[in-house]
């Protein structure tokens, strides 16, 4: 029975909140974070003269007065936050504010429908743009813009959908995007800098222990400095302060990183740390602080960013950009009076030359994010302005697998569905909390609340006694749950109750090597998923044991909502190692979060960290699938068989083969089909097929010659023609003497034939014979024949327009590289760009009917290419054989021999 969850956050009732709307509308500030939340909480009860007041104070009420809406772009320190508050009373038309909070730890009350001024995170806002509760009165205020998130980028575009009008406020960027996508009457610029106070930048070509000298911090000493060390980890923060610490106790030496609470760093930033000082902190940890009395930045230009490629959200290490490079040198650049900023970089860096760019979007990597939010809306996401173009592939997929598991019916949020969205964590976690008993709740509710078990302890941690072999889950279960033992209570914040916890945890924590951010953040999380399940939060937390290993197990094969690696593969084939720092072995089926990561030759890696499943359990939730006739070339004498197989998620762990010789009646058109696809793939055993390979080349060089206006014979057609002819065919024996031919004439008649054999096959450039491939492109729903010159590289990297013969279709270039692939180009000049570029693109992934339709030339360039890359990365058959799973074989059928197989997946 699935369990009712009420969602905390949206107004207890939304027909009072709706009739309450002040004409005006309200001011909904939509903040990145929940201590933004607070901060802005507290600047809208204040009236401080700021910079940002002093400079246009004036335009901003009067914009805010004319219903237009603006952005302000503003360094740190000038008071953006601050102007909230004029903007709020001017537009409200009072004086009296009346502010209320919704994020994770304070919920919507039935006070709510008076407040006039509602403050809540992106995700929150999410929430109410989705139950109607954000109307096209309000104005959205949108706090540090840049500050990019898949939930704020659909906040933006629901915003736009609803027709509100948008005044947002950023940090140094450049604001062009922003001021046409949200329709800025005007983008107001401003800035702490003082020339008087700018400060000496230097690029240094050092890695940041290096830098981190004697030379440098003895300088550090003696002229009392106050240092600020931005890297890209948590453990290189932890070690930078560490470094300093043990070498120069003189120097207070602290850390911050999203895994701190902000109290460890709270001397800095109220100006008790006395100089010298060195605090280390994450771009992400730094990005709200103001830290007093810093004077010197250093910063590693590394950063480590999700790229999305062919739909998956990959790790890739990367430079900084222009963006984060000015904001943390801003700290002191045109603040500080001798402020110094030291960028550890390996590339030549102009710092007087940057200038701010457009804000990098994440919503394109999210795409199951905006599926659940179309369908709770009832809209296609073409029908939502993104901010960022969609991948559309990566979005049907999502839609795909949210209809498989019952969330989506009929382009609507299920009953299930809605259940699954009003719970406050990720979909996987979400779905296993509706359909768990009470027993497992208080487990789900500490693990659904813990990013991982990596991310809640450090390098050095010590498990000893508290480890659930075969799950990180569990086991990070056990550490929340030891905790609480040990140093935690019930109590409550803002009138909700919540597990607290008392001063010892923090010798606890040292001890374990636990963040005690994790713990806290769980503990917010848990608090709130019993809220929404309506159940009262456990006073004691019993440490997990076999018997819940068992239980959990149970209910994740049963549902399996997370990613599923089985024997080190994913269902498509592709290799994901367990984390080093799991407690889940190697072998067999392990359920959890799969992560992609870029190596050091930025090629695409999987790992994954989770709870290893029995692979008992996962054959008593498989599914027979549908019986299938396949045509297995590799059999000589029994190609076409009937295949029933085992599925689990996208896995076929084991199938039966059965040979036939004559059609089963139900199935004769499959057969057909599955015979036709041979044929045309060039893998059946008949005559015919290298009998026609000859014509079909003609045919399809004759297309491509022609421009695309004799018939095309790419991969659908040759099926469709040969199913044609094996219409009657109801045997393998009448398959293998049935005449299979192809009339030339029927797609390109004689006398074009003969035409089109005397265009040219190669011109003279420079001396040289150039090949000529001609080619038909289709964009926009047209076709367009093209000439594509085969290029020598070294003929290529020199020439001009002017030495390119006149061809009666318009010019295309390919260089072909052997292992290095192709390099294609529509224009002469992005062709010498290309062939600046220190690597080959990339070959992009094809269908067999793209192939098809490409020269020898280019195919046997491509087919090099994918032998040397997949060389480089280790694969290829011995390496795929080495890793496979084992499996055993089944022998059933008539008329021959019948393998099963077992594999990892399709």
């Amino acid at each position: 029975m699935q369990r009712t969850v009420t969602d905390r956050y949206l107004p207890p009732d939304r027909e009072a909140f709706v009739a309450a709307e002040p004409p005006s509308g309200r001011i909904i500030v939509i903040a990145p974070t929940r201590a933004a939340c607070e901060t802005i909480e507290l600047a809208l009860g204040l009236r401080i003269p700021t910079i940002l007041e002093k400079q246009h104070g004036q335009e901003i009420r009067e914009l805010a007065a004319a219903g237009k809406g603006f952005g302000i772009v503003a360094g740190t320190g000038t008071g953006k936050t601050l102007s909230i508050r004029p903007m709020a009373e001017t537009i409200l038309g009072t004086d009296v504010l009346k502010v209320g909070v919704v994020n994770r730890e304070r919920e919507a009350t039935p006070e709510t429908p008076t407040w006039n001024v509602i403050v809540v995170t992106t995700g929150i806002a999410r929430r109410w743009f989705q139950d109607g509760d954000i109307l096209p009165t309000d104005t959205l205020v949108v706090d540090e813009i840049h500050q990019t998130s898949a939930e704020l980028e659909l906040c933006l575009a629901l915003g736009k959908r609803v027709g509100c009008r948008f005044i947002w406020l950023s940090a140094t960027v450049d604001p062009s995007f922003y001021a046409r996508y949200l329709n800025a009457a005007a983008v107001l610029e401003t800035s702490a800098f003082d020339p008087a106070k700018a400060a000496d930048v230097k690029i240094v070509r050092k890695d940041p222990r290096t830098f981190l000298d004697d030379r440098f911090l003895q300088q550090v000493v003696k002229e009392r400095r106050g240092v600020g060390m931005f890297l890209p980890t948590r453990a290189g923060v932890e070690e930078a302060a560490e470094v300093v610490r043990t070498r120069f106790p003189r120097i207070n030496a602290a850390f911050y990183h999203g895994g701190e609470p902000i109290r460890v760093i709270r001397p800095f930033l109220e100006g008790e740390e006395k100089k010298p000082y060195f605090l280390a902190m994450t771009a992400a940890g730094q990005s709200a602080l103001n830290v007093q009395g810093l004077d010197t930045v250093v910063i590693d230009d590394t950063r480590f960013s999700n790229v999305i490629e062919r739909g998956k959200n990959v790790l890739t290490r990367l430079h900084l950009g222009a963006n984060e490079i000015l904001q943390m040198a801003g700290r002191v650049h045109g603040r500080v009076a001798g402020g110094r900023v030291f960028i550890l970089s390996d590339r030549d860096i102009h710092f007087t030359s940057l200038k701010p760019t457009a804000p990098e979007f994440q919503l394109a990597g999210d795409s199951e994010r905006v599926a659940m939010t179309c369908a709770d809306l009832g809209v296609a996401a073409d029908q939502l302005e993104l901010p960022v173009p969609l991948d559309r592939v990566a979005y049907r997929k999502a839609v795909s697998l949210l209809e498989h598991r019952g969330i989506i019916e009929n382009g609507r949020l299920s009953r299930y569905g809605k259940s699954v969205e009003a719970m406050p964590v990720d979909r996987p976690w979400a779905e296993l909390l509706v359909n768990a008993d009470d027993e497992l709740v208080p487990y789900l509710a500490v693990m659904s609340s813990i990013e991982s078990l990596h991310r809640m302890t450090r390098e050095e941690r010590d498990l000893s006694g508290i480890i659930v072999p075969g799950s990180d889950h569990l086991t990070a279960y056990n550490l929340y749950a030891e905790a609480f033992s040990h140093c935690g209570y019930i109590g409550e914040v803002y009138g909700l109750p919540r597990h607290l916890f008392d001063e010892s945890i923090e010798s606890w924590a040292e001890q374990r090597g636990v963040l005690v951010k994790a713990i806290e953040d769980a503990a917010l999380a848990t608090a709130s998923i019993y809220r929404a399940l309506g159940m009262e939060l456990p006073t004691k937390m019993v440490n997990a044991r076999d018997h819940i290993y068992r239980k959990f197990t149970e209910l994740l094969a049963q549902y399996m909502p997370f990613d599923l690696v089985i024997d080190e593969h994913t269902a498509d084939g592709t290799e994901a190692r367990v984390s080093k720092t799991s407690v889940a072995g190697s072998w067999g089926a392990i359920a959890g979060d799969l992560r992609y990561f870029a190596d050091r030759s930025g090629i695409p890696r999987a790992a994954i960290e989770g709870t290893q499943i029995p692979m008992q359990l996962i054959h008593r939730y498989a599914t027979r699938g549908k019986v299938e006739v396949v045509y297995d070339p590799r059999r000589k004498h029994g190609p076409l068989v009937l295949k029933r197989s085992l599925d689990y998620f996208g896995f076929e762990l084991e199938s039966e083969l059965e040979t036939v010789d004559v059609f089963p009646d139900d199935l004769a058109k499959e057969a057909r089909h599955a015979l036709a696809e041979a044929m045309a793939r060039g893998e059946a055993r008949h005559f015919a097929v290298k009998q026609n390979r000859e014509v079909i080349e003609e045919i399809r060089e004759a297309y491509k010659r022609s421009g695309g206006t004799t018939k095309r014979l790419g991969l659908p057609e040759l099926i469709a023609l040969y199913e044609e002819q094996l219409a009657e065919v109801s045997s393998m024996e009448a398959f293998r003497t049935a005449r299979l031919g192809i009339d030339r004439d029927r797609f390109v008649p004689l006398d074009v034939r003969e035409r089109l054999e005397r265009l040219p096959d190669q011109v003279t450039i420079r001396d040289r014979d150039v090949e000529i491939d001609y080619d038909v492109e289709e964009r926009d729903g047209g076709r367009l024949g093209v000439a594509r010159l085969r290029l020598p590289e070294k003929v290529a990297r020199t020439l001009t327009a002017a030495e390119i013969p006149e061809l009666d279709r318009p010019a295309r270039f390919v260089v072909l590289r052997g292992q290095r692939g192709a390099v294609r180009a529509d224009t002469l000049d992005e062709l010498q760009e290309r062939l600046a570029q220190p690597w080959s693109p990339d070959e992009v992934e094809e269908t067999q009917d793209d192939r098809a339709m490409l020269s020898h030339a280019e195919n046997e360039v491509r087919r090099i290419a994918g032998e040397f890359r997949r060389h480089r990365r280790g694969g290829g058959e011995r390496h795929g054989a080495r890793h496979g799973p084992r499996g055993g074989s089944r022998s059933h059928g008539r008329g021959g021999s019948n393998t099963g197989r077992r594999r990892r997946g399709r």
